[in-house]
């Protein structure tokens, strides 16, 4: 059986999917400035595919999908790709 997003985000980021306490994740103002594709990069990312699997998905190269999450977290001001995929979930930025 296919498992859903939610339980896939729950195993990959199971801090984001259950929150113990509220937090707060400021975004930094250029997160207005994503562009559609870098949200676009940005879902497959918080869905857990590697660079490699959402250059497949999107069919561009791999070099395009790591400058995307570059520019995203420093968009976003976030240390890692799992950091800009919770901020994204829980700031309302990504809706699922």
């Amino acid at each position: 059986m296919q498992s859903t997003f939610h339980e896939r985000t729950a195993n990959r980021f199971p801090f984001a999917a259950r929150p113990s306490r509220p937090a707060f994740y400021p975004v930094s103002a250029d997160a207005e400035l994503l562009s559609d594709r870098e949200l676009e990069v940005l879902r497959h990312v918080a869905e857990g595919l590697s660079n490699k699997e959402i250059a497949s998905v999107l069919e561009i190269s791999t070099h395009t999908v790591a400058r995307h999450v570059t520019n995203i977290m420093r968009k976003l001001d976030a240390a890692n790709r799992a950091q800009a995929a919770t901020m994204a979930l829980r700031t309302g930025l990504l809706v699922y």
